[in-house]
């Protein structure tokens, strides 16, 4: 989940940039823009209009995000209880083949080699089994970061088209930024009441 959580902050400071670049409408290029002078340099840097947003608390208090990860966590506890559940389940038969072999329950060699056949055939089984549930997880990880990039990825770029910021940046990508232009809660407050919405 760790994992999950650093990979959704880059694809959301990804997001971020791209919505805030198609909201400014500017066109003009580097090799087109004129140069800038020395005495230019302050008042080009007045008129940048920037905020920023915390990615670690938009994570934690978008409610999509948060049923997101607590299905997928839920996913995962499941798969991991049965694969030890399993493990529990081989090691019995393990058991169970090397104590008859001691105590010479078997009669013949071919009645052992039809428990040993039968033990190996449920190791493989369990093990087929517990991959394809870790790819589909691994699947849904990738479809649930989608889902969070796209939803945030719109609203930023929505919420930008009525602000006109020139970036919304996140804290994570610089040293410092003064609280002031700390915009995070706007940013939870509205992805919250939009999924509100939704929902009705």
């Amino acid at each position: 989940m760790k994992k999950l959580s650093l990979t959704v902050k880059t694809l959301l400071s990804v997001a971020l940039v791209a919505a805030t670049a198609a909201c400014t409408g500017k066109t003009e290029t580097a090799a087109t823009a004129p140069a800038a002078t020395e005495s230019d340099a302050p008042a080009a840097a007045s008129i940048i209009n920037i905020r920023y947003i915390d990615a670690d608390s938009v994570m934690s208090a978008y409610k999509l995000a948060q049923q997101l990860l607590e299905e997928q966590q839920r996913e995962v506890n499941r798969l991991q209880q049965w694969h030890e559940s399993k493990q529990r389940e081989l090691q019995s038969m393990a058991n169970n083949i090397g104590q008859k072999q001691q105590n010479n329950v078997y009669l013949s060699q071919q009645s052992m080699d039809a428990d040993v056949q039968s033990f190996q055939k449920k190791g493989e089984e369990a093990e087929r089994y517990l991959n394809s549930q870790q790819q589909r997880l691994a699947a849904n990880d990738l479809q649930i970061r989608a889902r969070l990039s796209d939803s945030i990825n719109n609203f930023v770029r929505d919420y930008n088209a009525v602000h006109g910021y020139d970036a919304i940046l996140l804290r994570e990508a610089g040293v410092y930024f003064n609280p002031a232009l700390d915009i995070t809660a706007e940013i939870i407050a509205g992805l919250n009441a939009r999924l509100d919405e939704n929902k009705k």
